[in-house]
């Protein structure tokens, strides 16, 4: 029976493509997983919102941030009750939830938290038991889950919704732009494990034959770290080549993985193996790199005829220490303290976080590249390009995470020092240094910035 009311229906006519996906719905929920990936602009939020009112149960909706949150809660109201008042069967406290209920992945971790989301912040509530949320989720008969951005999931967070989904057992509606396709073995195993795998995908090809998206060409503008951001990236580099080094001539963790019982007795351990093939496989990798031999039977079970046994580098470096210090804890507990000292300095050096491990293409590196101060030269670069090319018919927005109001001057003149990558740092590099006396503004959702010369027409267009 479905819990909605009788009126509520998307007002509007469905995109071809759009329509092409929803007349395949059934089939893509026989696993009780939609997986959907579609670049922005396809629709995402309102097909999920229709995939929401075919199962027809109250449902769970989980978004990155509090204004994609928002979002969901917008969009539904204007688009499938045509409405500005939000009903009270929709809940945006997960504490007190309703027929759609509206969170954040930080909502759902930590439930009474103070979390940091880019430039805002959720303030601390009333301390409620996990296992609480769970029985008013099962109470309120929470039948379907929609996990918005599904690709920004955190180690941290898939066990958090992992657990959620095991106790409420829901239809998982799972909407991505770009599925991480890049990270771990082991992560996209988590990933899929959560999500299922990728049902339907919707193309950008599609989005500019309906209209939706202009025909576009991507094009790549190289810039480089300033010479700071670059020391602290040859710093993480510079370690890990020397941890590398270690792990090489580790006789502990050699001793270790050689007498771990999958190596020694394989066939009476099949399920682990085959549940954990990459950690599997690391050992044997390290184990064949410190020069023992690897036994007829592993090649058997793995299935390579050829024998060929990969080089031991980092990738197989992180497998292995993965294996050591995260998947199987109890075994290896009577290394305790050599496991404690690896996993010590892994923190220290920025290697190991949350539980998650990673030494090229870490948090940390990730950040300084991110938001590197070069970038800003290279936004001046093309915008100066642009201008020289069209003159007043440039039309460029630039998209950026966060606003930083800090940069701000409210004297006569702003000479403060740009270090940081934000609408507004990026905002004063291109008045600072417009020599083509370009009209350039600020348009977000707490600071608007026009040109003086162009306040009249605001006015009257008021």
């Amino acid at each position: 029976m479905n819990v909605f009311p009788k009126n509520t229906t998307f007002k509007y006519n469905w995109r071809t493509y759009q329509k092409k996906f929803l007349d395949h719905l059934d089939e893509y929920l026989v696993d009780n997983h939609l997986h959907v990936s579609a670049p922005p602009g396809s629709g995402k939020t309102v097909l999920g919102l229709e995939v929401m009112l075919r199962i027809g149960k109250p449902t769970l909706i989980v978004a990155p941030t509090l204004a994609i949150k928002n979002q969901w809660i917008q969009r539904f109201c204007e688009l499938f009750l045509k409405t500005e008042a939000v009903p009270e069967w929709i809940s945006s406290d997960i504490r007190k939830p309703g027929i759609i209920t509206v969170t954040t992945y930080q909502g759902i971790h930590s439930f009474s938290e103070t979390v940091e989301e880019g430039d805002e912040m959720v303030k601390k509530s009333p301390k409620v038991p996990a296992s609480e949320i769970i029985k008013r989720l099962q109470k309120q008969k929470v039948g379907t889950l929609i996990l918005d951005e599904a690709h920004h999931l955190k180690n941290a967070w898939w066990r958090s919704l992992m657990d959620l989904k095991n106790k409420i057992e829901p239809t998982v509606v799972s909407l991505t732009a770009t599925p991480p396709f890049d990270v771990s073995y082991t992560e996209w195993q988590k990933y899929i494990q959560l999500n299922g795998p990728i049902d339907a995908e919707i193309s950008v090809p599609e989005l500019m034959i309906e209209g939706d998206l202009c025909p576009h060409q991507d094009l790549v503008h190289f810039t480089l770290p300033s010479q700071e951001e670059q020391k602290k990236i040859e710093y993480y580099h510079t370690h890990a080549l020397a941890f590398f080094e270690e792990i090489k001539k580790d006789d502990v963790l050699l001793n270790v993985i050689e007498q771990y019982p999958v190596y020694q007795n394989p066939l009476e351990h099949l399920d682990w193996i085959y549940e954990n093939i990459s950690s599997y496989t690391s050992g044997l990798v390290y184990l064949h790199f410190r020069g023992r031999d690897i036994p007829e039977v592993h090649f058997e079970i793995i299935g390579d005829q050829q024998k060929y046994i990969p080089e031991f580098d980092f990738f197989w470096m992180e497998e292995l220490l993965d294996f050591y210090l995260v998947v199987d804890e109890s075994y290896f507990k009577d290394n305790e303290g050599h496991r404690t000292d690896l996993g010590n300095r892994l923190r220290r050096l920025g290697f190991l976080e949350q539980k998650t491990l990673c030494f090229f293409n870490n948090k940390n590196l990730n950040q300084i590249l991110n938001s590197s101060i070069g970038k800003l030269q290279g936004i001046k670069d093309i915008a100066d390009f642009e201008f020289s090319e069209l003159k007043e018919n440039l039309r460029m927005v630039i998209l950026t995470d966060f606003i930083k109001k800090e940069y701000l001057n409210s004297g006569t003149q702003n000479t403060i020092t740009l270090d940081k990558i934000g609408a507004v740092p990026i905002f004063e590099k291109l008045r600072r240094e417009n020599s083509q006396h370009k009209k350039i503004g600020v348009l977000t959702g707490g600071l608007v910035i026009i040109p003086v010369s162009q306040e009249v027409y605001l006015k009257s267009s008021v």
